[in-house]
């Protein structure tokens, strides 16, 4: 299994690609909500013609990044496995596009049809079999896979033309129309099957011990970075539930969730994002304050920024990964113990019949915008619950920690083993690019210097890079320079620097380029 483990970890981290465009979405949706929305019946001066416009095409702009999702997903993929390259991105346009015509060309699909048979969609303003997100996802693997065979391609002199990049685009062409051919037998029943799945655990009478088990998972799975790849058909896919909006069907929980909320009617969706928002927001505020109370006395200034810091992002923004992690390797239990919060906190919401969803991440912010001003159904339910689950955190990570003398941050001789006063200092205030370069350049030393690097990427919070030999890395020196942990499976690193790793990757990478090129 750990072979795998690299390559399904660069596969979520593809994801994330795509991902990233959705808070801007979210935005855009949130303050078209705001100036269409029921705040229109109170605040009378949104009730301008000009206004109204304007949140209109917010609203229409927003949601038409989620009409597109599958070939934004096709591109991001394509970019986020091959270390971004422009000419596989274009392969994956061209190979979705060519794909969909393929399609709706040998089984003769009308528009009409699009519209009136959930079988079919338009992809891009083709009539085409709605494989979805899926489907752009299939593309972009085709995309990866030939960019790898070909773009070093080395034909005879004669072809000199077809040469590197040049054969890429022409293979992905006749290569995706075999794949359409593919998906025209091999989708129906797949597809057929999906909906079984999704008719037992996303109807209205689900189950919520399903609903728990899910928000478990996607908590359990944070380690390994495999979330992303748990979460995705979910959100995007049938196995999220269908629904129509706006005389169109669409699935996937976010999806069905964002344009329930632009089209401003009543919202059915968010069963798998709700549960989210009380752990998020209020849990992991009250596991801080009871990580900061049970620390040494003479500790508490350190953790107190860090802690601070940590929760603060969580509760404003949804990225959990700093706190989180500040508990999971020092005490695993505890963070056995919050993915079973979260699962209790899934189920709960469901039953309580609360709908929230997010664009971006479910901290204050998402709440707020697409939440709190259109007025979900019972969207006031998070405050409430929120306040339960900080009480549960707090006393439940108190009694833990004392019970069994763990050593969380400032406790028990962790004060630098995680975070430093520095590193909270470096965070608030940003660094500057040299110093960047200086932290990247110490990164790369602790994991056995440029020679010991065969790969190096990231994603949101963590720096993720495959090795020749393991036994050189220095991990307490990575948490030194602010790692707040380190995951190793096989010759793959995971090291979690937070909203900087990113920086960090670009700097390496900077790093070996100009090493390469001396």
């Amino acid at each position: 299994m750990k072979k795998y483990f690299g390559s399904l970890q660069k596969f979520g981290k593809s994801l994330m690609v795509p991902v990233a465009l959705l808070p801007a979405a979210g935005i855009l949706l949130g303050f078209g909500a705001a100036l269409t929305g029921p705040l229109v019946d109170t605040l009378t001066f949104l009730q301008n013609d000009v206004v109204q416009f304007i949140g209109k095409g917010m609203s229409d702009i927003g949601i038409s990044i989620f009409n597109n999702l599958a070939v934004i997903f096709a591109i991001g993929v394509a970019i986020g496995l091959t270390g971004g390259s422009g000419i596989a991105a274009l392969a994956a346009l061209l190979g979705y596009i060519i794909m969909n015509k393929t399609i709706s060309f040998t089984l003769s699909i009308t528009p009409e049809m699009a519209s009136n048979n959930g079988e079919y969609g338009l992809a891009l303003g083709i009539p085409t079999l709605e494989t979805g997100v899926l489907g752009g996802i299939v593309v972009g693997l085709l995309a990866v896979w030939i960019y790898n065979k070909f773009h070093e391609f080395d034909p005879p002199e004669v072809l000199g033309f077809f040469a590197g990049d040049r054969s890429v685009g022409i293979a992905m062409v006749f290569s995706s129309i075999f794949l359409a051919m593919a998906m025209m037998v091999v989708w129906p029943p797949i597809q057929t099957g999906i909906n079984a799945v999704a008719n037992v655990i996303s109807n209205g009478a689900t189950n919520p011990l399903y609903i728990g088990l899910y928000g478990f998972l996607e908590r359990a799975l944070i380690p390994t970075g495999l979330h992303h790849i748990w979460y995705a058909p979910f959100l995007w896919t049938p196995l999220g539930g269908t629904a129509e909006v706006a005389g169109e069907q669409v699935s996937g929980d976010q999806y069905i969730f964002l344009a329930q909320v632009s089209e401003g009617v009543k919202v059915t969706a968010g069963r798998y994002m709700a549960g989210k928002f009380p752990v998020i927001m209020f849990g992991l505020v009250g596991a801080a304050l009871a990580m900061y109370r049970q620390a040494d006395l003479k500790n508490r200034p350190v953790v107190k920024g860090m802690l601070v810091a940590a929760a603060g992002t969580a509760f404003l923004t949804g990225i959990t990964e700093p706190i989180e992690f500040t508990f999971l390797f020092v005490a695993p239990f505890l963070f056995l113990f919050h993915s079973l919060l979260a699962g209790v906190s899934f189920a709960v919401m469901y039953m309580l019949d609360v709908h929230l969803g997010w664009a971006g991440g479910s901290g204050l912010i998402d709440y707020i915008l697409v939440n709190a001003i259109p007025g979900t159904n019972n969207w006031w339910v998070n405050i409430v619950a929120g306040a339960v689950f900080f009480v549960i955190y707090y006393f439940s990570f108190s009694f833990a920690i004392k019970k069994w003398d763990l050593a969380t941050p400032g406790r028990g001789g962790q004060d630098n083993k995680l975070f430093t006063r520095q590193d909270y200092n470096e965070q608030k205030k940003g660094k500057k690019s040299g110093q960047s370069k200086e932290t990247a350049v110490a990164i790369m030393n602790a994991l056995g210097g440029q020679q010991n690097l065969k790969h190096v990427d990231a994603c949101f919070t963590r720096l993720r890079v495959e090795v020749s030999e393991l036994d050189k890395i220095d991990e307490d020196k990575l948490k030194e320079l602010g790692a707040s942990g380190v995951v190793k499976v096989d010759h793959n690193i995971q090291a979690i620097f937070g909203g900087r790793s990113d920086l960090y990757k670009n700097e390496m990478n900077r790093v070996i380029e100009e090493t390469n090129a001396s």
